[in-house]
């Protein structure tokens, strides 16, 4: 049986593995690394002539590493005591000078990486199913997008840095070996020692990671929802309650992120008082062997200088642990990406004949049963369809089938008899427009929220479609007309001007399907009949499909298809299905109300 990889081993291959476009930077941040090191050890080294002329000790030319360099020196210029502390600031400095570009060229690899993560996680959104997407909860994508990604890029730094600091151990732990192989192998026991009283002691940092991106999570779902919210919490009189749930939710975020820091934090203090135990003990071996004293200062400086680097690995193994579950939930975030499908795509340029619904079931993500059971139906060109029924039989299942927010289960839908899912979805959708019962509008103002319709279109276009949608006489009383900033989703303004602002931007669009899903709820009766006599001027130049509880709408359709329980149950003009004295009379018919003539 194949033994997994420790988790700070997985974390950093799964970081590897999204940061590989920044492969040839991570190599040379490392490289950098590895220069400065190597400066730092010969400058350290230069350390042991230094304290032989200090102390007035004859310098042994076979000193390891720096008897060489010196007596090559020594053969060119006069070694003495100035020259020899020069040496040992000259590689200082350029260990410096390499260790800062190296710093300023990590910091332009992680806020690159952090950008092109958050990109791919928004783009990953954007291509995935819709009915996928809403599924989430609703603090899982904010919190990818907002935190998690920033503590993969932490993590991709903490890779490349205990990378870097681990060449330079091996560097300085080289110089070591070959100063006094008997004291590096003391201060290699007593580091596996530290390693290991250091892994007792950050165990929970690995639980404690998936904790805190689920409480991160929670808390992002909550503040979600009670900004969303925030009409019935005051309409109920609930603030107290939301202050105290609110806090709740805070101070878990707050509790395990304290206890994440007490781990982190408590490396250093047991390197350190680790690493004074390590100088004591080497310290007393040297007075009980004998050993020269110039050498010993050389070992210690660079011993003590390796400290930082052990110190660096330990704690950077116990945030590895506790960032694992933040690069699992962006990994997996990037991973439901859909394929791209096989072949290409066709492109949609322009509906002709209708849409045909052959047989197709449908499923939400996660439910249990289909929301729509073997239906077949058609939606023609030139014609207005309404979809009729009960709340929740099934009708705006069919609009999601129709805009490509879900993808049938069973069966399938065709365009002018093509294949729906054949069809480039970004040309298809070009096609379309539609307006939802609670039309989402941007934090912007209503020129540019109805542009959005059609991004080329100028003032006068977005006038005449404000005009039909009966709203240029509101946007002009706004305090800045169509430049007037609405606020989020249309906060600033009603319902009923949220819904005429909505329509304005699909008429605008001048698409071959427009789809008013519950669209006109909000209007009154005169302006509702207004914008009906609007779309039926237009009706020959597309398909409209409608969705609405009103008699006096579904009554202007061409065709009416009835949904219950997620079936069609009944189909034919108004006047038909009025006679047949099934779902559709008992849902828009009284019994005072005599049926349409034939």
């Amino acid at each position: 049986m194949r033994r997994s990889s420790p988790p700070e081993i997985e974390t950093t291959r799964r970081v590897l593995r999204l940061a590989r476009g920044e492969r040839g930077t991570a190599l040379l941040v490392v490289a950098l690394g590895l220069a400065a090191a190597v400066f730092e050890g010969v400058g350290l080294s230069f350390l042991i002539p230094l304290a032989t002329v200090a102390t007035g000790e004859p310098f042994d030319a076979a000193t390891p590493v720096i008897g060489p360099a010196l007596a090559w020196l020594g053969a060119r210029i006069e070694l003495d005591g100035l020259r020899i502390v020069l040496l040992v600031v000259g590689f200082f400095f350029l260990g410096i000078v390499v260790a800062y570009v190296n710093l300023v060229i990590s910091n332009v690899l992680a806020m690159r990486f952090a950008h092109e993560l958050r990109t791919r996680v928004f783009e990953t959104a954007l291509d995935r199913p819709l009915s996928a997407v809403e599924s989430l909860p609703s603090g899982q994508f904010i919190n990818n997008l907002a935190t998690e990604t920033w503590k993969v890029c932490d993590a991709l730094f903490l890779v490349i840095g205990v990378t870097v600091q681990a060449i330079a151990f091996a560097v300085f732990l080289g110089f070591l070996f070959l100063l006094s192989p008997f004291y590096t192998l003391v201060l290699l026991g007593m580091t596996g020692l530290m390693a290991l009283v250091v892994h007792v002691a950050t165990r929970a940092s690995r639980r404690l990671g998936r904790a805190a991106v689920a409480a991160n999570e929670a808390f992002m779902a909550y503040v979600w929802d009670a900004f969303g919210g925030l009409r019935v919490i005051r309409g109920f009189g609930r603030e107290a309650y939301e202050r105290r749930r609110f806090a709740d939710s805070s101070d878990r975020v707050r509790a395990i992120f304290v206890r994440l820091r007490l781990i982190s934090g408590v490396v250093g203090p047991i390197t350190q008082m680790m690493t004074v135990g390590m100088v004591a003990t080497i310290l007393a071996l040297a007075m009980l062997r004998g050993d020269p004293i110039a050498t010993l200062i050389g070992f210690l400086a660079i011993a003590y200088r390796m400290q930082p680097r052990i110190s660096a690995i330990l704690s950077a193994r116990t945030q590895l642990r506790a960032l694992e579950a933040s690069v699992r939930s962006v990994e997996t975030a990037l991973d439901d990406r859909p394929a791209p499908e096989q072949g290409p795509a066709q492109t949609f340029a322009g509906l002709r004949r209708g849409v045909v619904l052959e047989n197709v079931s449908a499923r939400y993500p996660n439910a249990e049963r289909p929301a729509l059971h073997d239906v077949s139906c058609a939606f023609a060109f030139g014609q207005v369809t309404a979809v009729a029924g009960y709340s929740g039989a099934g009708k705006s299942t069919l609009v999601a089938l129709l805009l490509r927010f879900l993808e049938p289960e069973r069966g399938r839908v065709l365009v002018d008899g093509a294949p729906l899912a054949e069809i480039d979805p970004e040309s298809w959708h070009r096609r379309i427009a539609f307006v939802e019962q609670n039309a989402f509008l941007f934090n912007a103002s209503v020129r540019e929220n109805i542009g959005y319709g059609d991004l080329a279109a100028g003032l006068d276009a977005v006038r005449e479609a404000a005009r039909i949608a009966q709203a240029d006489e509101f946007i002009e009383a706004l305090p800045k007309g169509y430049d007037t900033i609405i606020g989020d989703s249309g906060v600033r303004l009603s319902q009923g001007q949220r819904q005429r602002v909505a329509l304005a931007r699909s008429l605008l669009r001048d698409a071959d399907v427009l789809i008013l899903d519950e669209a006109t709820n909000a209007l009154d009766r005169p302006t509702e009949r207004a914008l009906r006599d609007a779309i039926d001027a237009g009706r020959r130049a597309r398909a409209v499909i409608v969705i609405a509880h009103r008699r006096e709408t579904i009554e202007s359709a061409d065709h009416v298809v009835v949904v219950d329980g997620g079936r069609i149950v009944e189909e034919g003009t108004p006047a038909e299905l009025a006679r047949l004295g099934g779902v559709y009379a008992r849902l828009y018919l009284d019994e005072e109300t005599p049926a349409a003539p034939g």
